[in-house]
C-alpha cells in the first residue's frame, strides 16, 4: 500500500494535528527558520496560563454542578459533562500535543501511548463540542417542544453516553488504523500515516464538518427557535394579562423570565465556541488547497489559531461567573457545604 503523510509534509512536519487538536509540530529546520525563540516562549506561556486557568475553572464548575440540588437538572448534567471534557482537553490532549511538538522525531512516551492514548485523547474535543450541542437541543425540547424536566433528566444520561460513543466512533477510531510508531535511523516518530492524500483530506474535511459546521448549524437553529418561542410567549402573556387576570399571567411571566435567563447564559457560550473554533478550522481547510508553508508569518497565524482553539475549553467557567448570579451563589453554597470552617463566623468571647 502506498503511504504518504499530509500533502504539506514536504514543507512542514504535521502542520495540522490529524487527531484534530492544535498540534504545531513542524520540522526542526523549518521551526528554526520560521519561528523565533521568543514566539515559542510566548506561545507556551500563554497556553500554560490558559490550561491552568481552565482546569481550575472547570473544577469549580464540576463542584457546583455535582451538588445534590444542581445535579437534578439535565442542563447541569450537560454542563458537568462539558467541564469534564474540557479538563480532558487542557490536562491530557494538549500536553500530549506539546510533547509531540517539542521534538517531532523523538517521541518519548513509548509505543502504547503513541498508538492508543494519543489518538484517544481526541475524544475530549468531540465530547466538549457534543455537550454544547446537547445543551442547545435540551433547551429547545424544553422550551419549544414542552418536554418536562423529569423526562429531560431521564434522557440526559443516554445523550451523554451517545456524545462520548459517537466521538469515539467518528473521530478516534479512524486514527487507530493510521497511527504509526516508527523507529528509524536513531529517531522515534509517532505520526499518522495515511494511505493517500485523498484519505487525509477526506478525514480533515469531514472532521471540520462534524466538529464545527454541523454542531454550529444545529446550535444556531435551536437557539433561533427558542428566541422565537420566547417572543411569541411574551406576546401571548401580554394578551392574557388583559383577558384572564393576573394568576395565569404571573405564571407565564415567571416561565418567560426563567427561559430568558437561561438563554442569556448559554448564548455567550455559543458565541465563544463559534469565534474560538473558526480560525483553526478555516486555517486547516485552507492548508489543504494552498501551500501555506511558504507564508512568511505562518507561525504567528497558526499560534493565534491554536491559542483561540484551546481557550474554548477554558472560557466557559468565566462566562458562567460573569453572566450567572445563580452560578456564583451555587459556588458559594458549595464551598460553604464542603468547607464550612471558611464561612463560619469567629466566636466572640465575653
Amino acid at each position: 500500500m502506498f503511504r504518504c503523510k499530509h500533502p504539506a509534509a514536504s514543507e512542514m512536519e504535521n502542520l495540522l494535528n490529524f487527531t484534530g487538536a492544535p498540534n504545531s509540530s513542524f520540522t526542526t529546520s523549518e521551526k528554526s527558520g520560521w519561528e523565533p525563540n521568543y514566539v515559542i516562549t510566548i506561545h507556551y506561556t500563554v497556553t500554560a496560563i490558559i490550561c491552568l486557568t481552565g482546569i481550575l475553572g472547570n473544577i469549580l464548575v464540576i463542584i457546583v454542578t455535582s451538588t445534590k440540588r444542581s445535579s437534578k437538572t439535565a442542563v447541569n448534567k450537560y454542563i458537568f459533562n462539558l467541564a469534564v471534557a474540557d479538563i480532558g482537553v487542557l490536562a491530557i490532549s494538549y500536553p500530549l500535543i506539546c510533547v509531540k511538538a517539542a521534538d517531532p522525531f523523538n517521541w518519548p512516551l513509548g509505543k502504547v501511548v503513541c498508538k492508543v492514548f494519543y489518538p484517544f485523547s481526541d475524544i475530549f474535543y468531540s465530547a466538549s463540542i457534543g455537550s454544547i450541542v446537547a445543551i442547545a437541543i435540551d433547551r429547545h425540547t424544553a422550551i419549544v417542544r414542552g418536554m418536562t424536566a423529569h423526562r429531560s433528566l431521564s434522557v440526559a444520561k443516554w445523550v451523554i453516553l451517545g456524545v462520548w460513543l459517537s466521538g469515539f466512533i467518528a473521530v478516534v477510531t479512524p486514527l487507530y488504523f493510521v497511527m504509526e510508531y516508527i523507529e528509524k535511523n536513531g529517531t522515534i516518530n509517532c505520526t499518522p500515516m495515511w494511505p493517500s492524500r485523498l484519505a487525509v483530506n477526506s478525514y480533515l474535511v469531514s472532521h471540520t464538518i462534524l466538529l464545527y459546521i454541523l454542531p454550529l448549524g444545529l446550535i444556531l437553529w435551536a437557539y433561533r427557535q427558542i428566541a422565537s418561542q420566547i417572543r411569541a410567549s411574551k406576546m401571548l402573556h401580554s394578551r392574557i394579562t388583559g383577558m384572564c387576570g393576573t394568576r395565569e399571567a404571573n405564571t407565564m411571566k415567571r416561565t418567560d423570565a426563567a427561559n430568558t435567563k437561561a438563554l442569556k447564559i448559554l448564548v455567550p457560550v455559543v458565541i465563544a465556541f463559534a469565534v474560538t473554533m473558526f480560525p483553526f478550522h478555516a486555517f486547516r481547510l485552507v492548508s489543504l488547497f494552498v501551500r501555506v508553508g511558504r507564508w512568511r508569518y505562518l507561525w504567528i497565524v497558526y499560534n493565534i489559531c491554536t491559542v483561540l482553539l484551546l481557550s474554548n475549553s477554558a472560557v466557559n467557567p468565566i462566562i458562567y461567573s460573569l453572566v450567572s448570579r445563580e452560578f456564583r451563589q451555587h459556588l458559594k453554597d458549595a464551598f460553604r457545604f464542603k468547607c464550612p470552617s471558611l464561612f463560619r463566623e469567629p466566636s466572640r468571647r465575653n
